[in-house]
């Protein structure tokens, strides 16, 4: 599958998840590590279907990388989770957009990548329909739950750059069983620290069947989203080109939350009022505009 699509389906399954997130937050967890253990269980089922079909892979040095890497996603999920807690969710997606912004400047600083002209003016026109999107909703670009939010991405942009140059020194699959080791394992290490363990306890204690389904639906998300970003990166001339396409997660996020909040307005509810939307509208069409432009040959 060419890289450009699955750059493409990545965001709308992370849209999905991210709106799944701020739903299960607020009704079935007990806290944000209740959350982040759960959010880890499917790993281990992952690992277990990946090593029957594909068995281990031969360990190095680099199965480090992808072992961390699992470890360090999970953990990006507190400040995550903290934000969504904080502020509306399609806002706070508008705002992963920044990843972009801080990779490249991490690619260009750490890995010498240069894109090219036409590359550089898809870019910034991205940049500019995010603008636009973003002074909707914000007061000086600073919406709430930002501060979290920011951490979470700059940990997200460190991680692009590690996981592309993981898959230079081993195969897809490798990494991504390798990655659902580490994920699993950054679970299983939140029961050292006493209270968090009491509240994930609890949490399993009273966890309901729409619990476990809800949790499930946004594992399955996350899972195809994964799997697609880690396929694009797999591919693509750079990471920087990966994250710029993925840009479109804002429109994703436009599109579902005014949607959800029409039909399914019990599980989330955005200002869908119509200045908001022409805005955000108008943003996402120059978002489009920016990676058409890295379509032309």
């Amino acid at each position: 599958m060419d890289w450009i699509l699955l750059s493409l389906l990545a965001p709308f399954f992370w849209v999905l998840s991210n709106f799944m997130d701020k739903y299960i937050l607020g009704k079935y967890t007990r806290g944000i590590f209740d959350f982040l253990f759960f959010s880890t269980i499917t790993s281990w089922f992952l690992f277990l279907i990946l090593f029957f079909f594909i068995g281990i892979p031969d360990l190095t040095i680099y199965s480090l990388i992808p072992i961390l890497t699992g470890i360090l996603l999970i953990y990006s999920y507190i400040f995550y989770g903290k934000a969504l807690e904080q502020g509306e969710t399609s806002s706070l997606v508008i705002l992963f957009q920044l990843v972009s912004v801080i990779t490249l400047i991490l690619a260009f600083i750490f890995l010498g990548q240069i894109l090219s002209f036409k590359e550089l003016i898809a870019f910034l026109i991205v940049l500019v329909g995010t603008s636009i999107i973003s002074f909707e909703k914000s007061h000086g670009f600073v919406i709430k739950g930002f501060g979290m939010m920011f951490v979470a991405i700059l940990i997200w942009s460190v991680m692009t750059l590690v996981i592309d140059y993981g898959l230079t020194k081993m195969s897809f699959w490798d990494y991504f069983l390798l990655d659902n080791i580490g994920s699993g394992i950054a679970g299983l290490m939140l029961f050292i620290i006493p209270s968090i363990r009491k509240q994930i306890i609890d949490g399993l204690k009273t966890a309901t069947i729409k619990k476990h389904t809800w949790f499930s639906l946004n594992n399955l998300c996350d899972f195809f989203g994964q799997m697609s970003i880690k396929g694009a990166l797999a591919i693509a001339p750079s990471a920087g080109l990966v994250t710029v396409i993925a840009q479109v997660q804002s429109f994703y996020a436009i599109i579902i939350g005014m949607l959800l909040t029409i039909f399914l307005p019990n599980i989330t509810k955005e200002d869908i009022s119509v200045r908001t939307l022409i805005k955000k509208s108008i943003g996402a069409l120059i978002m489009f505009s920016g990676i058409y432009i890295l379509l032309i040959k």
